[in-house]
């Protein structure tokens, strides 16, 4: 079903770097004035009635995990990274069902970092305080210094150098590991390369600023096969004492591996002898995923046994069926073993990806339903699917419960759009699709039927995306379409409410190009009856155009003030969900989620 039921080492290194920079605390998740991100503003149910604990998170697709006590309450929170240069931050808040941890939802961008690619977090100079490896684009390594106060407010250096004075290089696909390895007080760092091996530096001190020697180029002689023979791509890998022998082992995740590898250290801590033949891991029941597994250790339950955390990047194995499964959680039992608990550890809507919302009352009850298209159905390949939420609750008092895929499959990337196109007082859809064509499904008493498969087609571009208004006041919809390459196509409704003739007026829409993948939205968002556009894109966020005319002479603004943070793909959709007269925002995204935006 497509919804989401789901000891940090001190070294003592250097401080400070050349040319700092000031970063400051976490920005608010939304930075348009009067607008705020919630995670869970009203109940959202699965399809057993059991309530969601993060419904609107967002989704995930690539999530890369770390566990880290950040409130130094004595538990290990999670850290996740979804997106580029953003870390996604969840205060660990005790155990569910099942000996499932809980999480809530703190920051989408913890402490305003822009990390790059990947991150790592550990105390790197022996003052009590977690500093922040990431990357320099493009492939370099950069540090961040926190410095003292509650607030994580951190200095940011040049890229980090060897001892030779050369900036040191990772892959941007390939995340680097910190750890004292041998037991020495010295940081090591490793670095996997796509051939299959393993760079080791360790830190040496010089003139205040932290440098790394090269020790070898090929740790411990390894040369990494995967489960594709020889083949190497994206990897990462955590160091754990995952038999509890004292000594930290090796586990490594792969783009051309669907598990993870554990190398023993058959050594000690002070001399690690790694062993040469990986083996399946956890080894009672290994991991298998689509590949390119992140792990993360950590006394998550505090119970005493190690636990592990392990994010889907997505590898060689059809990553597509991943993109709702892919954070799993094992608990730590006796004998240093693992037990699967969940492949979803935060509960969540989540559709697979490139989600796209749109609010109607589709049962006739006077309240908003939900509806949510995706790219393409994780568990069929054929298709994508629209996933319907009732409103269970009422229009002041929304609750949405998880009924199920509507019957209305044999399209990819499934956007829709509502409106009673037929003049019988119900919630018609419009939906696109990857290609160029707009369908028209008709609802009949709450079953949609699909009566046009081509109401439009845009004459050039794909990746439609309608949007409904009455952009011209005279009293029937009129349509906007969206498409990859940012563009709006308009058409006018030269029909009646009864019977939709749209006419194409123009492909490039008061010359509106907000970013690639526009998705519009037309809704009176400033509250002043008017229709306003909102546009949705891949990377550019969410664009707001007032209209500064009227109901019947539209003359719309930018408005450069509305700067929502939200994913990229972003999807709105609106409504008055909570009976206060105004909108609220449901953002869909490429995480396959959604992002909620309400009123202060």
């Amino acid at each position: 079903m497509p919804v989401r039921v789901r000891p940090t080492l001190v070294v003592a290194l250097l401080a400070a770097c050349a040319q700092p920079q000031a970063v400051g605390v976490s920005p608010p998740a939304s930075r348009a004035a009067g607008w705020q991100r919630e995670v869970a503003p009203f109940p959202v149910l699965d399809s057993a009635g059991v309530q969601l604990e993060l419904p609107f998170l967002g989704g995930y697709n690539t999530p890369r995990p770390q566990l880290l006590d950040l409130d130094g309450d004595g538990d290990l929170d999670l850290l996740v990274q979804e997106y580029t240069s953003r870390l996604t931050l969840l205060d660990n808040v005790g155990s569910g069902p099942g000996g499932v941890p809980r999480f809530a939802f703190v920051s989408d961008h913890w402490a305003g970092l822009d990390v790059g690619e990947w991150s790592r977090l550990l105390d790197v100079n022996g003052d009590g305080r977690l500093d922040v490896f990431g990357e320099l684009p493009y492939s370099h390594l950069r540090l961040w210094t926190r410095a003292p106060g509650a607030a994580p407010t951190f200095t940011a250096s040049d890229s980090v150098r060897d001892v030779e004075g050369r900036a040191i290089f990772a892959d941007r696909q390939n995340i680097p590991q910190f750890v004292d390895l041998d037991c020495n007080g010295r940081l090591d760092l490793l670095i996997g390369r796509v051939q299959g091996t393993i760079l080791r530096y360790e830190a040496e001190a010089r003139d205040g600023t932290p440098v790394f020697r090269l020790l070898t180029e090929r740790f411990m002689d390894l040369e990494i096969i995967t489960g594709q023979g020889s083949r190497h791509g994206a990897n990462t890998m955590a160091f754990a004492d995952v038999d509890g022998d004292g000594d930290l082992d090796l586990v490594w995740g792969d783009f051309f591996e669907s598990g993870l590898l554990l190398f023993e250290n058959t050594g000690s801590c002070a001399e690690p002898l790694l062993r040469k033949e990986a083996v399946p891991f956890p080894q009672a029941a290994p991991v298998r995923t689509s590949g390119y597994n992140a792990p993360a250790f950590g006394d998550v339950d505090r119970d005493g046994h190690l636990d592990l955390v392990v994010g889907v990047v997505g590898g060689s194995y059809d990553p597509n069926r991943t993109t709702i499964a892919n954070l799993l959680y094992y608990a730590g039992t006796p004998g240093h073993g693992f037990a699967l608990r969940t492949d979803r550890l935060l509960s969540q809507v989540d559709v697979g990806s490139e989600s796209l919302p749109a609010l109607a009352d589709l049962d006739g009850d006077g309240d908003l339903d939900l509806l949510v298209g995706n790219k393409l159905e994780p568990a069929e390949k054929g298709t994508a699917r629209l996933w319907r939420f009732d409103n269970v609750g009422g229009p002041a008092s929304p609750s949405f419960r998880w009924r199920g895929a509507m019957p209305l499959g044999g399209r990819y990337h499934m956007a829709p759009a509502a409106g009673d196109l037929d003049g019988d007082g119900d919630a018609d859809l419009l939906i696109g699709s990857f290609g160029a064509r707009v369908a028209f499904a008709r609802n009949d008493g709450g079953t949609f039927t699909v009566t046009d498969s081509a109401v439009v087609t845009i004459p050039r571009g794909s990746n439609t995306t309608p949007a409904l208004g009455d952009l011209d006041g005279d009293g029937d919809l009129d349509l906007l379409v969206g498409e990859a390459s940012g563009s709006l196509n308009h058409y006018r409704n030269d029909g009646t409410t009864s019977a939709p003739v749209f006419t194409l007026i123009s492909e490039t829409f008061e010359d509106i190009k907000a970013g690639r993948r526009s998705a519009p939205l037309l809704a009176d968002v400033d509250g002043d009856g008017d229709l306003d556009l909102l546009v949705g894109t891949d990377e550019g966020g969410l664009v707001l155009f007032r209209n500064e005319g009227s109901r019947t002479a539209w003359r719309f603004v930018r408005d450069t003030g509305f700067a929502p943070e939200v994913p990229p793909m972003s999807a709105p959709a609106a409504g008055d969900l909570n009976g206060d007269g105004r909108p609220e925002l449901l953002v869909g995204n490429s995480g396959g989620g959604l992002v909620y935006l309400g009123r202060r």
